[in-house]
């Protein structure tokens, strides 16, 4: 059975008898199955329940030395077995890959991993680059928007999109001086008010930034282990020593933080004196006596070499420019050449990573847990660094066992994760194939061929070409909807499988400003009927129907500008909950969001007539342009007109029949009318048309004139029927039917028909 093809939640519970090594082994293993996207299966480049890999070299990231020649034996995602090449015996069933040449190692954890870089964020791409680099489980260690990082890991949990485990962490924490788009501490209650509502939406970790005291640390270190959250911290105002004494669970950035060792400092305030990054002698007894503080109260310390060799050298791979989106490979240029303008008086000094390797060395070797992360930014790239890291690892002196064994198990014991970070019996099968001896040759960790999460094989390549040139696009720098990745100026479905499904008919869409609530028609049988579906703690709610009827029809749902009225048409009868022959325009309306909608409601004259009115769409001020059928005297069924009304004193006033540069004896009907009404989309049934209807968009220029309709070509039309457009609030994706499907496409394509 392949599970890319499994549509249900499968758990399986399974007894295992293998032969390894000479001894009979048996194990009780729980694995579960899930159903995976189309999308998610694209990048997919190995899948079978049984894998057995066979005659590889595994460094199995305990710290013990290296095996050679041995064989791993998966089995629905959970390692069943291990042992010598020439005894352990594979079954039947197995699929056996020959790694010969090839190293083994666990899927890296990493420590530091976050989605955003300063200057933007990595939603879409930094979860395929995580995943293609190795790094099959990330703690995000702090971040702007939990909620949309909570969506994002719980896609990646449902099979809808590829990307690592995501331990989410919740908004950062400050002291009163901190940054003001951080959670100030300016009372006891409100941080823990603040820290138990974020642990009831799922997050696990808390960052505490750099101007928070130790009497805020001490508060919010106490509400988070109340609440079974672990708190870390990028410290200044408080000490390693202090935050290790009042229970903090890890500290970040090791030597670079370390102000136990600074010069003028005050108790709780941030010292602006970095002297004893220059002048601190590792191997002191100061050191070692800070260190051997945090190994007694079990601190972890976590390691962000990649990031510092950035800062400190300024000097980006090849792969790095690749993924880059051009605004940041730009930034990196220039910043290159400020580097070389001011030569020694560089901000980061190259002795300061040094001394960074040399103190993490020391701490491990020490007993400390040290763990790692990549702290994403500047060009040290999602997945890349993490990479990175290992060879700095390796420059620093810690034997290639010990550099995996930080950066995996080491995570998991901090996690408390007893179920990753080693290849061995019982755990999941997150391992990561690299071509050729990693032993021999550190920069091997860069050669990935497969990377398997969970017993699943994704292709490093695919993932890697699909986030070239948009690691921190305005396009990566929002959320993925649904899974999908945001597009360009190529179409592309919207919600394979989840919202656009196959053998039914979907089409005219609208969202909510937030994201957090998407209407959609659905045809069933010939009754139309309004579907939706909100986005409640992160997760997407499956689409349920706003209202039930085998008979009435309910299509077309637009929000108003305030969101407080959602208007939709209906055959629905005035006085009985029956049909009649022609369609209206209602609407339900809410109080607010938290609110019910009401029961509907006929929008009446001057509106409505005894003929169908389609679809209505609204500008800021609250105008309406809505579709009528042709009023004028013996016109053909097939004719509909564009018209407008105004919204004034709480009515919609006479409408207004828009001009013969929208307007045709044809069909005109379906409009978006821009917020800022300076250009609609609508569709067209017209003699010169690419098929059943088309989309055409009109511009209003500077003397308040719509410019002639032009098809909107083949970039959005077919030979087939589109219909139904509609334009994100913020202005970014146009959405649209086509071909019995809702699909979606970035506005810049809109540019293409400016004059």
């Amino acid at each position: 059975m392949n599970r890319i093809t499994k549509t249900i939640i499968l758990t399986f519970t399974i007894l295992v008898s293998l032969q390894g090594c000479g001894q009979k082994q048996a194990t009780d293993i729980q694995s579960t199955r899930i159903a995976i996207s189309d999308y998610s299966q694209s990048f997919i480049s190995f899948d079978s329940p049984n894998i057995a890999l066979s005659n590889v070299k595994i460094i199995d990231g305990t710290g013990n030395p290296s095996k050679t020649s041995q064989t791993v034996l998966i089995e629905n995602g959970i390692i069943v077995g291990i042992g010598d090449a020439n005894d352990i015996q594979i079954a039947d069933d197995f699929f056996e890959l020959n790694l010969s040449g090839r190293t083994i190692i666990p899927g890296i954890i990493g420590m530091h991993n976050h989605m955003r870089i300063p200057e933007s964020a990595m939603l879409s791409t930094s979860p395929k680059l995580y995943l293609a680099s190795g790094v099959t489980t990330i703690q995000t260690c702090g971040t702007g928007n939990p909620f949309e990082e909570l969506a994002i890991a719980k896609s990646i949990d449902r099979g809808e999109q590829p990307g690592p485990e995501i331990i989410n962490s919740g908004p950062y924490f400050t002291g009163p001086e901190g940054k003001s788009n951080f959670i100030r501490f300016t009372n006891e209650k409100m941080v823990r008010d603040t820290i138990r509502y974020w642990a009831s939406k799922g997050v696990q970790w808390l960052k505490v930034y750099r101007n928070t005291r130790p009497q805020d640390l001490k508060v919010i270190v106490d509400e988070a282990h109340r609440n079974n959250l672990k708190v870390t911290g990028h410290l200044c105002a408080t000490t390693f020593t202090e935050a290790a004494e009042i229970g903090i669970d890890a500290i970040e950035h090791g030597f670079i933080h370390s102000y136990d060792h600074g010069t003028e400092r005050e108790v709780g305030v941030c010292s602006k004196n970095n002297d004893f990054r220059t002048n601190l002698d590792i191997d002191s007894d100061t050191v070692k006596d800070v260190q051997q503080n945090l190994i007694n109260n079990g601190v972890a310390l976590g390691s962000t070499l990649a990031i510092f060799e950035a800062q400190a050298n300024v000097m980006a791979d090849a792969r790095d420019l690749e993924v880059m989106a051009p605004i940041h490979k730009e930034a990196y240029h220039q910043r290159k050449l400020r580097k070389k303008e001011q030569g020694n008086d560089w901000y980061f000094k190259p002795e300061w990573l040094v001394k960074s390797m040399a103190y993490e060395l020391q701490f491990f070797r020490q007993g400390g847990l040290l763990v790692a992360g990549l702290d994403p930014g500047l060009h040290n790239m999602p997945g890349f660094g993490d990479q990175k890291n290992y060879e700095l690892f390796i420059e620093a002196g810690f034997k290639p066992e010990e550099a995996l064994q930080v950066m995996t198990s080491n995570g998991a014991k901090l996690l408390s994760r007893t179920d990753i970070g080693t290849i061995e019996k019982g755990k999941l099968a997150n391992i990561v194939v690299l071509n050729g001896d990693l032993e021999r040759n550190p920069k091997v960790i860069r050669e990935v061929e497969i990377v398997f999460k969970n017993g699943i094989g994704f292709d490093p390549n695919k993932l890697i070409e699909s986030a070239k040139g948009n690691v921190g696009s305005e396009t990566d720098n929002t959320m993925v909807y649904f899974g999908q990745k945001t597009p360009s100026n190529e179409p592309e479905l919207f919600a394979p499988n989840i919202i656009s499904k196959p053998n039914r008919h979907e089409f005219g869409c609208t969202i909510s400003g937030d994201g957090n609530e998407f209407y959609f028609g659905v045809d069933n049988n010939g009754v139309t009927e309004i579907h939706y579906t909100n986005l409640l703690e992160g997760v997407w709610s499956p689409p349920s129907k706003l209202f039930d009827s085998a008979s009435i029809s309910y299509n077309d749902s637009m929000l108003s500008p305030d969101e407080k009225r959602l208007y939709f048409i209906s055959n629905r009868s005035l006085n009985e909950d029956i049909t009649k022959d022609d369609m209206d325009i209602w609407y339900v309306e809410r109080e607010n969001k938290q609110s019910n909608w009401s029961e509907p409601i006929n929008l009446g004259l001057p509106i409505n007539s005894p003929l169908n009115e389609y679809y209505a769409s609204f500008t800021n001020d609250g105008t309406l342009y809505f579709a009528s059928q042709d009023k004028t005297l013996n016109a053909p069924n097939y004719a509909y007109d564009i018209y407008r009304s105004k919204y004034v004193n709480g009515k919609f006033v006479k409408p207004e029949l828009l001009s013969e540069s929208i307007n045709t004896n044809r069909y005109e009907a379906d409009v978006f009318i821009a917020p800022d009404e300076s250009y609609m989309i609508f569709c067209s049934i017209r003699k010169i048309g690419k098929g059943q209807g088309d989309l055409y968009i009109s511009f209003k220029d500077k003397d308040g004139k719509w410019s002639d309709a032009v098809n909107m070509g083949n970039a959005i039309n077919t030979e087939k029927h589109e219909l139904c457009p509609f334009v994100t609030k913020d202005g970014k994706y146009l959405f649209y039917t086509s071909n019995n499907d809702i699909y979606w496409v970035s506005t810049k394509i809109l540019d293409n028909y400016r004059e």
